[in-house]
């Protein structure tokens, strides 16, 4: 018994927005373990953000903390690294001397990178960057009349 070919992705469903209206909170203060200014400011902007979409519910709150502190060491680590290079113009602030003579990365650099890394994730799971939030809300439909191959 012959089946049919069918083309590859051709029985996924379309990608859903999972929940719709409004979240369950209208306003959330910044709690006290945010570490800086430009923490507290970037959970103002961003739970407002996540709150209108009605993507934003208690429970990702700690997300959020944590995505708003790792800028806030991202940016430290960063002008950590801005006044090493004013003071050592040759490594631009990206190596320092070790203790063997040689030269390693400055440790602010590490943690550069792993507060982006850190950003993205978060970032990722909270729907704050543009993959996901086309993952969450869905895809918007084309006005096209297709092509030659829907109707496989």
């Amino acid at each position: 018994m012959a089946t049919g070919i069918r083309a590859s992705g051709g029985g996924r469903r379309k990608n859903l927005p999972t929940k719709s209206g409004k979240s369950s909170i209208t306003r959330i203060a910044p709690p006290d373990e945010l570490m800086g200014d430009a923490a507290i400011k970037l959970w103002k902007t961003q739970s407002k953000i996540l709150i209108d979409r009605g993507t934003f519910e208690l429970e990702d709150a700690p997300l959020l903390v944590a995505y708003c502190n790792a800028f806030q060491l991202m940016l430290t680590a960063e002008q950590v690294i801005l006044k090493h290079a004013k003071m050592d113009l040759e490594s631009g602030g990206i190596t320092e001397m070790s203790g063997s003579g040689g030269l390693k990365k400055h440790p602010a650099v590490a943690v550069r990178n792993d507060s982006v890394s850190q950003i993205a994730r978060l970032g990722s799971l909270l729907g704050l960057d543009p993959l996901s939030r086309m993952r969450s809300t869905g895809a918007k439909e084309k006005d096209d009349d297709g092509n030659e191959f829907d109707e496989f």
